[in-house]
């Protein structure tokens, strides 16, 4: 028996997309369907001090662009960044030269999150109230990180004010939220916390069309630091997200983030930083629907119990030598499947460890090095109470314990030409054990994840990399100019003619093969004046190898982006008046298209022969937003108005093929479109 979410899906959809977009019809003609915040970031200290393939984020900076429903989104803020590109418009993920979603980690202070994006992507799991500082690695990641194999965004909570109380509050028009801090004991313990919501649905039970559709999010956001003394720092961190989705009877989708952690900061003299970190995150998808009396459900988890210690020993000024360990054990449920009350479930379990070392330093005064590695250790668990499967005429997979064991070396050196220029060039082996399959080119919550076991192996990702950088004299203008190359092994993807439910063993239903990227990044930036900003292009290619796939041939990968650009420009009037726009340009995504068709008992099937062979069209838009900021004695009130897709270009979401009523023998594809053009307005007030 096949649980048959794919075809539901795309029968529901449809009525998601209505909501916001529009649907177009083409012809398959043609093989192209058409805790410290950053205070000194200035170029010279970002051309000096920058690692290769890294980016402290601007936060204030990142803010001023484009806001989408009034709302700051430090996820689709970076893909402004070069290198670096959102899935699709109505997918919240992000993808790093040729990776994809599932293959980036995001912590929040020290919390691993998943799947960081709420209502299919409209807004971001960060609420930009409470962050006070980020930093994305794009290029050799530092050894401290383990279990991505193509980028790391790190953030961090801002603490509570230890002397005074601060309140905010914003509405707009999809969402509303709030954030207070403050002393619970002065200079000694403090409190900050944020809370959104959305309500959408809201508007949409006023429409006699939707009066029986849910769709909202909620996030809370909470900080508690406790300075022990001038030594001593201990902070704990909460983080709580959940969205509802829901089409009258139909069908009802619900997935978020549950996770918390303690950080305790310690210093030993004015050599020695010790961070120690335990962390939990779990993380829940609910996926049912209800159609003729089929009721059908599906439902998945991932849980992360960790423990991280980091030492910093300052040899002095110019030496720095780290290291530390971490231990993680993961649970996955993969699926969960009841349909008409017959269950199928499959549950995976591992342990994962790891010992670091790195050092940073110049050995010679125009010579900077970073070189560190990581010694990892997966050990998929055999015991019956870590793993469950259950199954209607399936063969159990095999659950039988295997370690694994890799060394990951990393490191980049820099050569400072003057104080203005400098070039870099890089290496870097990681590895990751949790695996997203995705169905389509875009992540969606439902995803099925595989975990390293006997059957799939850690997928193993060798990237080098070279880099200059550049800046004028006065610092009004810099630039920089990127390539990589990257290797990927152990690389999955679906079985020709099966989907993510097609059985409940998904080792089954995977092949494992090879990836390749490779690509040019360029980004020049205007720092100072009225007018700043930048202009970010990237050039690529990514392709998969997967024996059993494709004739064995070589084939786009799912997130193969030819050409991605961005211009950013943020013009500020006076104090209180500052307006920003942003145009973006993404090449199509690969698609698998259907060469021919035959039918069956009335039923149209499709023949399918080359994997993405298609391109979908290219997606461009135009965002711009105002705001008007008014500081009195008590409060600041803020004012923020945007236009998102100002020329209201539709976008691809999703693409389905049909027969075509006006040739019989005909195909065409139809286009699911998201977004047309969005105003936004919101209002914000500071105590």
């Amino acid at each position: 028996m096949k649980l048959r979410f794919w075809g539901i899906l795309l029968l529901v959809l449809p009525h998601i997309t209505k909501m916001w977009g529009q649907n177009s019809i083409d012809t398959v003609s043609t093989h192209y369907l058409q805790e410290v915040i950053v205070t000194d970031q200035s170029a010279r200290n970002r051309v000096r001090n920058a690692k290769l393939g890294s980016e402290n984020l601007e936060l204030t900076r990142l803010a001023s662009a484009p806001k989408m429903f009034g709302e700051a989104d430090i996820i689709k803020s970076i893909t402004l960044l070069p290198g670096i590109h959102g899935e699709a418009d109505g997918a919240g993920g992000f993808e790093v030269r040729g990776g994809n979603a599932y293959q980036n980690l995001v912590t929040l202070d020290g919390m691993t999150l998943y799947n960081p994006a709420h209502l299919m992507g409209i807004f971001s799991t960060f609420n930009d109230d409470v962050l006070s500082r980020a930093t994305i690695y794009k290029g050799p990641i530092p050894a401290s990180f383990g279990g991505a194999s193509s980028s790391v965004l790190e953030t961090f909570m801002r603490p509570g004010d230890m002397t005074k109380y601060q309140y905010s509050g914003t509405i707009g028009i999809l969402n509303a939220k709030l954030s207070a801090e403050g002393p619970i004991i002065k200079d000694k313990l403090s409190f900050s916390i944020a809370a959104r919501r959305s309500y959408v649905d809201l508007f949409l039970n006023l429409i006699p069309q939707y009066k029986n559709t849910v769709m909202n999010f909620f996030d809370v956001n909470a900080k508690v630091r406790y300075s022990i003394n001038k030594d001593h720092l201990i902070d704990f961190s909460f983080f709580a997200s959940r969205d509802n989705l829901a089409i009258s009877r139909l069908m009802d989708m619900r997935w978020g983030n549950l996770a918390g952690s303690i950080n305790w900061n310690a210093r030993r003299g004015d050599n020695w930083k010790f961070t120690t970190t335990c962390a939990v995150t779990n993380y829940t998808t609910d996926m049912g629907t209800s159609i003729l009396d089929a009721n059908q459900s599906l439902t998945e988890y991932i849980r992360s119990f960790s423990i991280n210690e980091k030492a910093i020993y300052n040899i002095s000024d110019n030496h720095i030598l780290e290291f530390g360990f971490r231990s993680e054990l993961l649970q996955v449920k993969s699926g969960d499947m009841i349909i008409r009350e017959l269950r199928q479930k499959e549950i995976r379990s591992g342990w994962q460890n790891a010992l670091w070392l790195g050092y940073d330093g110049n050995l010679i005064s125009k010579i900077d090095f970073s070189l560190s590695a990581r010694a990892s250790l997966f050990s998929a668990l055999s015991n019956d109470k870590f793993h469950h499967f259950e199954a209607l005429n399936e063969t159990p997979p095999d659950f039988s314990g295997k370690t694994y064991f890799n060394i990951e070396p990393r490191g980049s050196i820099k050569y400072l030409i003057n104080e203005n220029h400098n070039i870099k060039i890089g290496a870097s082996l990681t590895t990751q054990n949790l695996h997203g399959v995705r169905s389509t080119t875009t992540t969606f919550p439902f995803d099925r994840y595989a975990l390293t076991s006997s059957f799939v192996r850690p997928e193993l990702t060798a990237q080098y990399s070279f880099g200059y950088s550049g800046m004028t004299s006065n610092g009004v203008w810099d630039w920089s100019v990127d390539g990589y190359y990257k290797s990927m092994k152990n690389v999955y993807d679906y079985r020709d003619g099966v989907t993510m439910f097609s059985r409940i063993n998904l080792e089954s239903l995977i092949l494992r093969g090879k990836g390749r990227s490779f690509g040019l990044e360029f980004m020049i930036r205007k720092n100072i004046g009225k007018l700043n900003g930048w202009i970010s292009y990237t050039l690529s290619k990514t392709e998969t190898r997967i024996p059993g796939i494709n004739d064995n041939r070589w084939y786009r990968a799912s997130n193969d982006r030819r050409n991605d650009l961005a211009i950013v420009a943020i013009y500020d009037f006076n104090e209180k008046w500052q307006m920003s726009g942003s145009w973006t340009y993404s090449s199509g995504r690969p698609l698998t298209a259907p060469d021919e068709k035959y039918e069956i008992d009335g039923t149209t099937c499709f023949y399918y022969t080359e994997r993405n062979s298609y391109i979908t069209p290219s997606s461009h838009r135009l965002d711009i937003s105002a705001t008007y900021t008014r500081k009195g004695k008590r409060a600041t009130s803020i004012w923020s108005l945007g236009i998102f897709n100002a020329y209201a270009h539709y976008s691809p979401f999703v693409i389905y093929f049909e027969d075509d009523p006006s040739k019989p023998s005909g195909t065409r594809a139809v286009q699911q479109s998201l977004f047309g053009i969005v105003p936004s307005i919101s209002y914000t007030i500071k105590f």
